[in-house]
């Protein structure tokens, strides 16, 4: 009924406590595991537990897929997206772990409700050790509880841009394999920001809606080591995420005012181009219309 998938690179620490949380879980029949060329004993643990908890000695089918060259998470788990076998898809990081009841609820909603493509839940962030903690408090002001949306919320999209803490995160969905096919698979060329860049492609196309539990049904593990935490390289791959999405977001009869201007602002906020001055923003809007007269002309409009 649903298959997990789990791209892993390095995960020796981790990957056994990702593992176990899969194992017990109603409803899942299949786990593919992507090995993105890992150099530490990732693959000695998946060993241990592809001979002793999976299928023919569990219920639950282990596929693993091991790449020859370090990839990335989006071509890892767009391998894995090529091995499904379930109608039903969620995806894990080797760091971070399932809840107990982590699809039953999910599931049965998909069940009843056939014009709904995706099921998304609340996640809890919790850190590994207090250096993590501060580190990612400098970064951003994420919430102990992500994703506790609450009811259906048809600004989900703008959401994921910045302009509402009202946003869920990968691992708290559940998605249709078809729907994902209709969709298309996660964009290899972003090092950053794929996670958010496939969301967008989600809130802005399928039918999506809350999970009945309010309570978090995934853990997020956050540690000192975390990529997030390169905020020089992440910002400029937020940045072409932004101009990417320019258009569309242009386009939005929905948008409030203000959530298009926020999403302009965003863009003037480049780490490419130095400096935050007023001045800068100026010139550098001028140079945004110069160069998109579609903003210009939206701007007239308003």
């Amino acid at each position: 009924m649903v298959s997990v998938i789990i791209p892993v690179y390095n995960a020796e620490k981790t990957l056994g406590r990702a593992i176990k949380s899969v194992l017990n879980q109603a409803f899942v029949s299949q786990l593919i595991i992507v090995n993105d060329a890992s150099t530490d004993d990732s693959l000695s643990i998946i060993a241990f537990f592809r001979t002793t908890y999976f299928f023919p000695n569990g219920t639950i089918k282990l596929d693993l897929r091991s790449l020859d060259d370090n990839k990335g998470v989006s071509t890892a788990r767009n391998i894995g997206l090529e091995w499904v076998t379930s109608p039903l898809v969620s995806f894990l990081d080797a760091d971070d772990e399932f809840l107990p009841g982590r699809f039953y609820e999910n599931v049965l909603q998909l069940i009843e409700n056939i014009e709904i493509e995706g099921i998304y839940s609340p996640v809890q962030v919790k850190y590994e050790g207090v250096s993590a903690k501060e580190n990612h408090q400098k970064m951003s002001n994420e919430k102990e509880i992500i994703g506790d949306i609450g009811k259906l919320n048809d600004r989900l999209f703008s959401n994921f841009l910045g302009c509402s803490e009202k946003y869920f995160l990968l691992s708290g969905l559940l998605i249709r394999r078809k729907s994902i096919l209709n969709i298309g698979f996660f964009d290899p060329d972003y090092a950053y920001c794929q996670d958010t860049d496939w969301l967008l492609r989600i809130t802005s196309t399928l039918a999506l809606s809350p999970s009945k539990s309010k309570d978090p049904l995934v853990i997020i593990w956050r540690h000192a080591e975390n990529r997030i935490l390169d905020g020089s390289t992440a910002f400029v791959f937020r940045y072409a995420l932004l101009i990417k999405w320019l258009p569309y977001v242009l386009t939005r009869k929905d948008f409030a005012f203000k959530q298009k201007l926020f999403f302009i602002n965003s863009l003037l906020d480049s780490p490419i181009k130095p400096g935050g001055h007023k001045i800068f923003k100026i010139l550098t809007a001028f140079e945004m219309c110069i160069r998109n007269p579609r903003i210009l002309s939206w701007l007239i409009k308003q």
